[in-house]
């Protein structure tokens, strides 16, 4: 997928997307996982030193984009990291011509976004993570060693330039997985309010398939990671429908939490583009259920002669585009 949100569906790169699936659910696909930043070099920069990953820098001057960010006048410039067997894309967005307000979050806070970065080897990301004095989350303040059902693994947070969060996993790529670079797959995480709603509102009304165990527990290693040593946690997660891309749904008890959610230009602001079918549909149920529409006037907007897009927020507070494409 060369581009990462609806707001680049309008490129040639439309004709690659193909006919949605039937399968009576409603999300069909996902195009990427979105981050606002306050600029986009020296964000690339980071991601090129501790990654590996580069993105190319470009205008878009899409005349939907106002409306469907709800931000009249605004600009956009971004650039998209492509991840091996990820199955979606990494998207920096940089929006001018609009007032921005910055946020970082916790990592424990409802509605924080990461994303997890597979790595072959840890030492040059923890190089990287010295020399440009990235903040590390994990509060032993370097790799935690886990162990998981496919063995042992080594993780820790940072942060990017703009506070967006990283999870660093250091881990042997299965068999047949192949990568040029370091980084070798990678997956999304969202913490969440409260896991019940969480499942109401991406099973029932996106489709998605959560698994996991609605239990609260204590894994010191998990907690230490998170920068959360004395809290609990649950954990669900599920596949993006018609994708092979991995969301983890994370919830916290115990340690004060602060909602988090910013506009879709705030540098910091994490979003995802998903494509789904019916979208007048199922913009009516979700009304019905309250959920929140942001683009201007509530209204889907025609980026471009085949595809409808619009902005929601999820109960947490994340920002999704939902498009829907007649190609």
């Amino acid at each position: 997928m060369r581009f990462l949100s609806a707001i680049l569906l309008a490129s040639v790169a439309l004709a690659q997307i193909g006919p949605a699936p039937n399968t009576g659910v409603p999300t069909v696909g996902i195009l990427n996982y979105i981050h606002a930043v306050n600029n986009l070099e020296p964000t690339l920069a980071f991601y090129h030193e501790a990654f590996g990953l580069d993105g190319e820098p470009r205008p878009f001057p899409n005349p939907g984009v106002p409306a469907l960010t709800n931000s009249p006048g605004v600009s956009l410039r971004l650039a998209v990291l492509r991840l091996p067997n990820a199955g979606f894309g990494f998207e920096l967005t940089q929006f001018s011509g609009v007032d921005r307000h910055p946020g970082t979050p916790k990592h424990t806070d409802p509605g924080a976004a990461l994303i997890a970065l597979r790595v072959k080897d840890m030492a040059p990301v923890l190089a990287a993570v010295k020399k440009l004095n990235s903040p590390i989350i994990t509060t032993s303040g370097g790799p935690v060693t886990i162990d998981t059902p496919n063995g042992k693994i080594r993780s820790m947070l940072i942060r990017d330039p703009d506070g967006y969060v990283i999870e660093v996993v250091e881990s042997t790529p299965a068999e047949g997985v192949k990568a040029d670079g370091n980084v070798f797959g990678a997956s999304m995480g969202l913490t969440v309010a409260d896991m019940e709603s969480t499942v109401k509102f991406y099973h029932g009304l996106l489709g998605f398939d959560l698994k996991g165990n609605m239990e609260f527990s204590s894994n010191p290693a998990i907690l230490d990671l998170t920068g959360a040593p004395h809290a609990k946690n649950r954990e669900m997660t599920a596949v993006v429908p018609g994708t092979k891309a991995l969301i983890a749904f994370y919830e916290y008890q115990d340690i004060p939490r602060t909602p988090f959610h910013l506009r879709v230009p705030d540098p910091g602001a994490p979003a995802v583009a998903l494509r789904v079918t019916d979208i007048e549909g199922l913009l009516k149920r979700m009304r019905a259920a309250g959920v929140k529409v942001t683009s201007a006037r509530g209204e889907l907007v025609q980026f471009s002669p085949t595809i409808r897009n619009i902005f929601v927020e999820d109960p947490n507070g994340l920002n999704i585009e939902l498009f829907e494409s007649t190609q």
